[in-house]
């Protein structure tokens, strides 16, 4: 078949990393100054399309120096080694749908922009069965450069990237040239009463496109030079990847 890649945050799981690692960081960002000290050298590296923008212990480290912070951040590898995780971070069916997709032949690749060194922690923990994993400490690059991909060219070609965001999955996909579904998990029920195959099709598609992007923008940031010219525009759009097992089922993507 080919590969299937795969976000990891708002795709495959509730943003595991953020909800594991936050709960030991609020005695820092009630810090005014710390939290919006961390904010702005997570933008300032993502400005630079710098994959260190999503090293979150390098940017912890290099605001504890620069306040000369007392008390230490948390050791982000060990928390995620030893604390509990709830299998409600996987999204409910996402390992029905994936294991679903493997019997059909295709091979799966989680493509995030968190750290490998990190995100392989969750993944294996969680228990998803995954082929590949392609991050920013591996790729030298993020999402949406194109080229964030390249380790997946080849005889088994990538044929489909699935994400939530808008300004990183479906920017990248296009640029990578595959075919972009956007996973729209607050989808409302005008649009879900839209066949699956039909939704990029509405006539109210970039009214909003725009409006989700602009959203995404004001909260993840991009650096200004992945920013391609115009709107995001995937091929599908799914409330969830059930749907997405129903398209790829009837032929699209082969």
């Amino acid at each position: 078949m080919g590969w299937l890649s795969f976000d990891l945050d708002g795709t495959l799981a509730d943003w595991p990393f953020r909800r594991v690692v936050r709960p030991w960081l609020e005695p820092f960002l009630a810090q005014p100054e710390v939290r919006r000290a961390l904010r702005e050298e997570y933008l300032r590296r993502l400005a630079q399309g710098s994959p260190a923008a999503f090293d979150w212990g390098d940017i912890q480290r290099t605001v504890a120096q620069r306040l000369d912070l007392k008390q230490p951040f948390p050791d982000l590898e060990r928390l995620l080694g030893e604390v509990e995780l709830h299998p409600s971070l996987l999204y409910p069916e996402v390992l029905s749908a994936v294991r679903a997709l493997r019997a059909l032949g295709y091979r799966i690749a989680v493509a995030t922009n968190g750290l490998a060194r990190y995100q392989r922690v969750l993944l294996d923990r969680l228990g998803l069965p995954y082929d590949r994993l392609l991050a920013p400490d591996l790729t030298q690059t993020i999402k949406p450069n194109p080229s964030f991909w390249s380790s997946l060219d080849g005889a088994a070609a990538l044929l489909v990237h699935v994400g939530d965001l808008l300004s990183q999955d479906v920017w990248g996909a296009q640029q990578a040239g595959i075919l972009a579904v956007w996973v729209w998990r607050e989808m409302p029920p005008d649009w879900r009463r839209t066949p699956p195959a039909e939704r990029a099709r509405r006539p109210d598609v970039e009214e909003v496109v725009a409006a989700q992007l602009r959203i995404e923008l004001e909260e993840h940031g991009l650096a200004p030079h992945l920013r391609p010219q115009g709107l995001p525009r995937p091929d599908y759009v799914v409330a969830d990847l059930g749907e997405l097992v129903g398209l790829l089922e009837m032929g699209v993507g082969a």
